[in-house]
């Protein structure tokens, strides 16, 4: 009998390489339906709890389809409305500050010019320099935060689809696993993994965001909560959520207020990322999720890269994913998950 033939592993990454091109290309050009599917299906993996405390209740099935569809629709709702009011907010407050920033803009030139740099052109730039050139774009993203597009519909849709789907999946899983254990177990993984991260992240996120408002508010910035929202919505960008968070309440405060009181947002927020982030998150995440740091920012980069600012939301539950369905199904590649996740799969 002739013998398997057995790849190395060395081809067996390129080969995998190249695979991962052709589908990362294909979900580039499909973007515009494949971010809101997988959105879809991380919204219904975080009320499984839901659909699973009403199962063992003995609720019928169409209240566990209802109730977590129901929830999902909500939180979507209102995360909406917080946004639209804020960034109406904000519009109304941008023209108010048009003479700090030209004021801001000259002393820096005038200090790069003492230094012998060449401000000739920035002078130029400083005069056109308003805040309210940002209002025309607010206004668009309010108008399509306020508008219901193919987007949305398609969304709520997969959300309709998924949680309708989702009771039978598990009596199909209880079926299956007696045959495709390895399968089964990887499908599992997903939901146990990407659930962990979502509770987790969404609880840290809102005690930051809370921290970050009552700061804001004692240093008596404009818009805490827009601010606050912000930082809980950036929170489950990784690497680079927090000083996307930052950025916008500190450079309104140094128009407001003066870099004194700049540097005091950027310092509250640096100890409460600090201490919500650093500290407390990692004892309550601890290894759940299993990612190294650099397959964490290379997963942040190449999902954004695919799907657009949502990719980089739905990095980690996208690599999760992958990671459960290319790694964990197979005990063999036991080795590739250690190598590029600093954990081996971890049994059911």
């Amino acid at each position: 009998m002739d013998r398997p033939v057995r790849l190395a592993p060395g081809l067996l990454v390129l080969l995998g390489l190249a695979s991962a091109a052709v589908v990362l290309t294909f979900l580039r050009t499909a973007s515009g339906w494949a971010a809101p599917a997988v959105l879809a299906l991380m919204l219904t993996i975080a009320v499984h709890p839901i659909r699973a405390r009403l199962a063992r209740m003995g609720a019928p099935e169409w209240v566990r389809f209802l109730v977590p569809l129901l929830t999902v629709l909500v939180f979507l709702a209102a995360m909406g409305l917080a946004v639209a009011v804020s960034v109406s907010q904000l519009i109304s407050l941008l023209p108010q500050y048009s003479a700090e920033v030209v004021n801001i803009g000259e002393n820096l030139t005038a200090l790069l010019a003492r230094v012998g740099v060449d401000t000739s052109y920035l002078s130029r730039q400083v005069k056109d320099l308003n805040p309210a050139n940002l209002v025309p774009v607010l206004q668009t993203f309010l108008n399509g935060v306020m508008s219901l597009s193919s987007t949305g519909v398609l969304l709520v849709t997969l959300l309709f689809a998924m949680c309708l789907d989702a009771t039978a999946l598990g009596h199909q899983l209880a079926v299956l696993e007696s045959d495709k254990p390895d399968l089964v177990r990887a499908l599992r993984s997903i939901v146990r993994d990407t659930y962990s991260y979502l509770k987790v992240s969404t609880i840290f996120g809102f005690l930051m965001a809370t921290l970050d408002v009552i700061a804001l508010t004692l240093l008596d910035v404009p818009l805490p909560l827009l601010w606050g929202l912000l930082a809980f919505i950036a929170n489950y960008i990784p690497t680079i959520g927090f000083l996307l968070a930052l950025i916008p309440p500190a450079l309104l405060t140094l128009l407001i207020a003066g870099p004194a009181k700049a540097l005091a947002v950027v310092a509250a927020y640096l100890v409460i990322n600090f201490v919500t982030q650093s500290l407390l998150l990692p004892k309550f995440l601890g290894g759940a999720v299993g990612l190294s740091v650099t397959l964490t920012m290379l997963s942040l980069i190449v999902w954004t890269s695919v799907l657009g600012p949502l990719g980089a939301i739905l990095a980690v539950p996208l690599t999760l994913m992958v990671r459960a369905l290319l790694l964990d199904i197979d005990p063999e590649k036991a080795w590739a998950g250690r190598l590029l996740t600093g954990a081996s799969p971890r049994p059911e």
